[in-house]
């Protein structure tokens, strides 16, 4: 067990949040990662409507006892006015937001008694989010999955620059897949880490095999950032129809001329039929690290194990430099 602020929030063991995976956090997923200890979340967009997303967290219910919440995109792609509305109804105890500002449902909220936690990619954002009443805060920095927003700041100074400006409880993300990624954030004063590339290659996830495979293979250098021309800058796994993508974008592309590759049927092709010509899949520069795919469970052991083997290790390092003076 290792206890923070977060851990005891959210009444998880350990200070690890999935992060809000598109078509993919779903109650498989999301029970196993709270299963392990963590703090699962159903990503809202994964549903057609409601009713749909209310169906699957009974079904996440069944396959764990323990909290999760919901992750919710504002001003991505579609209104969230339902699935916050169900999100209450299920009486989710914490929900996560992206995007646009959470503040239009801040009071429904609070009122029937759900945390709130908003993705910031900025120290400015999270200093609104604290403002308006957010519980903590997750600061995403330049190397992460997904939209790391327009200030190409690293999670390193992200973290220690989110920490020294706001008094709630800051999670870190983006490039976090290991133990020593995670004691990292630390000792940077994060109060808890939320991944997402790592849990691309779980057993659990909705992933078809094939782009499992692909992603198993890339390295580090193996993501490029795509929808600057329409503000919505995204880290995403490197594939030729993600470069086309690119190179429409630099040649003044109209998002009429770009949808076709980052349209929500597009995305499922690729994520369920596994045909890699077809969207774009966020992807994190920590994929680097990953070679293998491991249950849930096991990803977390491995995680709290390297933790506590290098905590050890500075431990140990640290008593001998104490000897040397």
């Amino acid at each position: 067990m290792i206890q923070t602020k977060i851990t005891e929030m959210f009444d998880i063991q350990y200070p690890i949040i999935q992060g809000g995976l598109q078509g993919l956090g779903t109650s498989e997923l999301v029970a196993a990662v709270s299963n392990a200890g963590g703090l699962g979340l159903i990503t809202a967009g994964s549903y057609a409507d409601k009713e749909e997303m209310l169906r699957d967290i009974e079904k996440t219910r069944t396959l764990t006892s323990k909290p999760f919440g919901m992750n919710a995109a504002i001003g991505i792609r579609r209104p969230m006015d339902e699935f916050i509305e169900g999100a209450i109804e299920a009486e989710v105890p914490v929900v996560f937001t992206s995007g646009n500002n959470p503040e239009q449902y801040m009071e429904q909220l609070k009122a029937n008694g759900i945390k709130v936690v908003h993705v910031a990619p900025s120290v400015r954002f999270a200093k609104k989010a604290e403002a308006i009443g957010c519980d903590a805060v997750v600061v995403v920095g330049y190397e992460c999955g997904g939209h790391p927003g327009k200030d190409d700041i690293t999670t390193m100074t992200l973290t220690q620059r989110a920490v020294q400006e706001l008094s709630i409880p800051v999670i870190a993300a983006g490039g976090i897949s290991t133990g020593k990624a995670v004691l990292s954030a630390f000792s940077l004063g994060a109060q808890g880490v939320q991944m997402g590339t790592r849990f691309l290659t779980s057993q659990e996830i909705g992933l078809h095999p094939a782009v499992k495979e692909k992603i198993l293979k890339m390295q580090e250098t193996d993501t490029v950032l795509v929808k600057k021309s329409i503000n919505k800058a995204a880290r995403v796994m490197k594939t030729e129809n993600a470069l086309a993508l690119l190179e429409l974008e630099e040649n003044g592309a109209t998002l009429e001329e770009i949808m076709p590759y980052i349209s929500g049927e597009s995305y499922k092709q690729l994520i369920t039929g596994g045909d890699l010509g077809s969207g774009v899949i966020a992807l994190g520069q920590s994929i680097g690290l990953v070679n293998e795919v491991k249950s849930v469970n096991e990803i977390f052991q491995e995680i709290i194990g390297e933790y506590q083997d290098q905590l050890n290790y500075l431990y140990a390092g640290s008593l001998k430099l104490n000897k040397a003076f």
